[in-house]
């Protein structure tokens, strides 16, 4: 089950409805190949984001450290909402190519958005409304705009007043609606309590520590996307153009699949004070995210070459109509975080909770088992 879990965060980057085989995301290459990467990159950009976020969360729950060989195993989930901003975006500000929002409403749902797409009109050249070749509507959102990543995570007492921190998730495969999926994480952090090798602030009533911390969470599921995906003929200077009915040889590529690759990096000061069995904590962090979405394999985009070579009865072994790895994005987000929380400890056991304040508001909890 954490095995799917972790998946589904993943997914998340690919489109709504936790998946992306036949989905929005790929039809997104009726726009063509250059619109669909600035279209997909605005629409899966706060998922990106949450996941990116979700990452660099939950690595510490306390400034202070294990003694020498101490252990615990924690589980912990962080819910990151999607800001109000986030949730649309203007399509004019896009600079697409070959289509244009119908009406004046250039305003369409992200992935985490709620509301149903907009229609844009698609031309061969925008200039000329006598190209226009139909029209498509953006997805949808999803309607989850609290996005929940969940995390295991071992910390050892190798040094003095230094903790080692590891993630690992091995490389798993299963189907996700009958579709092979993949997916891995790991992860290194290292916490060291400064404060004990200061002996100007040694004896003071509270701990302090430095925080490095990176990790990777890569995923790859199949797709399938081929000319049934598009409308049985287009319009182009008022004729009727039956792309499917000619290109009816056409042989989809067997091994089309998305692709996404997450790493983080974090940095920080964590000050903590004990009371008893309740432990209270605040940090102030950088953090760094790297997000890679990459469709690859050979897909059928119908543009307008395709469409005149149609119309001008090109053999249909020549006509242009594929294209390889069509979508390749990078999106990075660089942000400062402040958190508070608490741990509450009770014998071989503890909770903890805490509140993040970055580009989105997160919520924190955990459990974790061992011996300090």
């Amino acid at each position: 089950m954490m095995k799917k879990i972790l998946f589904a965060a993943v997914l998340l980057l690919a489109g709504s409805q936790f998946s992306f085989a036949q989905s929005d995301v790929a039809d997104f290459l009726k726009f063509g190949k250059d619109d669909a990467n600035k279209l997909i990159g605005a629409y899966i950009d706060p998922y990106a984001k949450t996941l990116g976020i979700g990452l660099n969360n939950s690595w510490y729950n306390s400034a202070e450290t294990h003694k020498l060989w101490g252990f615990d195993l924690a589980f912990s989930v962080s819910a990151i909402q999607v800001s109000g901003s986030d949730k649309t975006f203007d399509v004019n500000a896009l600079g697409l190519s070959n289509a244009k929002p119908r009406g004046t409403n250039s305003m369409a749902p992200t992935a985490a958005g709620d509301e149903d797409g907009i229609v844009l009109d698609i031309y061969a050249d925008l200039e000329d409304p006598s190209t226009y070749v139909g029209s498509l509507s953006t997805p949808g959102g999803s309607g989850v705009d609290l996005v929940p990543i969940p995390m295991v995570q071992a910390t050892f007492g190798l040094l003095p007043h230094t903790d080692l921190i590891g993630r690992w998730v091995p490389n798993v495969k299963f189907d996700i609606e009958d579709d092979q999926a993949e997916v891995g994480l790991w992860g290194l952090g290292v916490k060291h309590n400064f404060k004990e090798s200061l002996p100007f602030i040694k004896h003071l009533p509270f701990d302090a520590s430095f925080f490095l911390g990176y990790s990777k969470i890569h995923g790859q599921i199949g797709v399938d996307y081929g000319l049934d995906n598009y409308p049985g003929s287009f319009e182009y200077k008022k004729e009727e153009v039956r792309v499917r009915e000619y290109l009816s040889n056409y042989e989809q590529d067997p091994n089309q699949r998305g692709e996404t690759e997450t790493s983080t990096f974090k940095y920080g000061l964590i000050v903590s004070k004990k009371l008893s069995v309740i432990t209270f904590y605040v940090s102030a962090s950088g953090n760094q995210s790297k997000t890679n979405f990459d469709l690859l394999g050979r897909y059928p985009v119908v543009s307008e070459q395709t469409i005149i070579d149609v119309v001008n009865h090109v053999p249909e072994d020549e006509v242009e109509i594929d294209v390889q790895d069509p979508i390749q994005l990078e999106i990075k987000n660089k942000y400062f975080a402040v958190d508070a929380g608490f741990r509450l400890k009770l014998a071989f056991f503890s909770l903890y909770g805490s509140v993040a304040k970055a580009d989105y508001v997160s919520y924190n909890a955990g459990l974790s088992f061992g011996f300090r």
